[in-house]
């Protein structure tokens, strides 16, 4: 048996918490997992998990031994070594997608990365929440938004703009704003996951306008948000993806133009790079060279 094929499984082990994980990871059976690890106790001397009916738990020797693996496993990828296993990537690629930003955007990238490499399966959490990478086990998060300081590395994939819109059901019933202040009398629709959810920034030649607001409707997901508008629930900021065809079609109307909300930057984190898999590397790579797929300014 290979002892670098022996300390990755122990550092994927380490990182996903369980046997089982670590094997669907892998495309490896469980007792593989098993066998590997014990060759690494045999040679280290030491016990490296604990391990119940529920859980395991690496021993105070595993968290030692794992610096020294990451070292050789790191000198062993830089030498070049391994070509046949970098160049095909395998095991399960665990990721988090925004919901709206993956429903309207992913499909084809997914598509086109099973494409390429037929071994690897993806396991995606579509969600709004900025998962813990390290404690959920995932590779890969896609973030939107200024990130708040982390020991993540990000990679900048793009940028989305955001639309101040209504339906013009809405505006039959409500005089249309004419300055960003007008809106703390008409309905709106905000997004709960911002850290100010009640008040909307705008961007003009005056400089900067912060609205508070007393919200119709809070939703964590652009998608009911767009509906919403749609139904003339209230005013809504929508990203582009979101707002773009209702714009078109005139189901919705952007308002004041001359006072645009600020665009955010659309990310890619993961932890330590130097740990990144070949197969999270890879999908990071697609995800820069499909950039323009998101139709993002």
């Amino acid at each position: 048996m290979d002892r670098i094929d022996a300390l990755q499984t122990f550092i994927r082990v380490m990182e996903a918490g369980s046997f089982t994980q670590a094997a669907d990871d892998m495309g490896l059976g469980q007792p593989a997992i098993s066998k590997r690890i014990a060759l690494l106790e045999a040679e280290f001397g030491c016990r490296l998990f604990v391990r119940t009916t529920r859980r395991v738990r690496p021993t105070p020797e595993a968290d030692r031994v794992l610096k020294l693996a990451r070292e050789v496993v790191a000198l062993y990828q830089s030498a070049g070594a391994g070509p046949d296993r970098v160049g095909k990537p395998s095991g399960t690629l665990r990721m988090s997608v925004p919901t709206s930003f993956g429903r309207h955007f992913f499909a084809p990238i997914f598509a086109e990365y099973v494409r390429r490499y037929p071994d690897v399966r993806l396991d995606v959490n579509y969600s709004e929440q900025f998962a813990d990478l390290v404690e959920t086990g995932m590779e890969l998060a896609i973030r939107i938004g200024v990130l708040s300081p982390s020991s993540l590395v990000a990679r900048r994939v793009g940028t989305t703009r955001r639309l101040l819109v209504a339906a013009p059901s809405l505006l039959a019933r409500h005089a249309a704003p004419m300055l960003p202040d007008d809106l703390r009398r008409l309905p709106c629709i905000t997004y709960s996951r911002l850290s100010q959810k009640n008040q909307w920034t705008f961007e003009a030649e005056t400089g900067r306008h912060v609205v508070d607001l007393v919200p119709a409707m809070t939703c964590d997901d652009a998608d009911v948000m767009t509906l919403a508008a749609l139904e003339g629930l209230g005013i809504a900021v929508l990203p582009d993806w979101c707002a773009a065809a209702p714009l078109a079609e005139g189901r919705l109307v952007r308002l004041l133009p001359d006072h645009p909300v600020p665009s955010l930057p659309i990310h890619v984190v993961y932890p330590d790079a130097r740990w990144l898999s070949r197969r999270a590397q890879l999908f990071r790579d697609l995800l820069v060279e499909r950039a323009d797929v998101f139709a993002l300014s």
